[in-house]
């Protein structure tokens, strides 16, 4: 894949979760697309490293939109990035069980990594307030990954589970 494609659908996942999201919410948790296309590109693509050039810039560009701080998304997409391709080493791209656990951890990280930023930049959120819908945006993360992961596979690994293949 290429970085443009890839650019294109970042901007499309940036768009959609900026004015579309909202309609889809359930009690009031939305998918986090641009964390779910950072997860998926890290995953499958961890030699091109679009996750990491393509979420911190998407990052900053969501942060300087529509947070109160700017950085706080693309340093979370970024540690997130780094560190699903440090654990990729270990994790079989095949396998659909390892997408879902990177898609679990992903999503608890960042809401880790975003919340502790903001309370050491003086927010008044408590950790359980900021927690409160975790298990829905795990759900709805790790959904939307399973869906890019079951698209894009057939991309990255030509010869899917054939016993030749190196």
């Amino acid at each position: 894949m290429k970085y443009r494609y890839a650019a294109c659908m970042f901007l499309a996942a940036f768009i959609l979760q900026t004015t579309l999201t909202n309609v889809i919410s359930v009690f009031g948790a939305t998918p986090n697309l641009l964390l779910c296309l950072v997860v998926i590109f890290s995953f499958l693509y961890d030699e091109n490293s679009y996750g990491v050039v393509l979420g911190v810039a998407f990052g900053l560009m969501y942060d300087i939109c529509f947070s109160e701080y700017v950085g706080i998304a693309s340093m979370a997409f970024l540690v997130i990035s780094l560190a699903i391709m440090l654990v990729n080493i270990v994790m079989n791209k095949e396998s659909a069980l390892s997408v879902i656990i990177v898609a679990v951890a992903s999503t608890v990280l960042y809401s880790l990594i975003y919340w502790c930023i903001m309370a050491m930049l003086g927010s008044s959120y408590s950790f359980l307030y900021a927690m409160r819908g975790l298990p829905l945006y795990v759900l709805y993360n790790t959904a939307i990954v399973i869906v890019l992961y079951y698209a894009m596979i057939k991309k990255v690994i030509r010869h899917h589970y054939d016993r030749y293949y190196k």
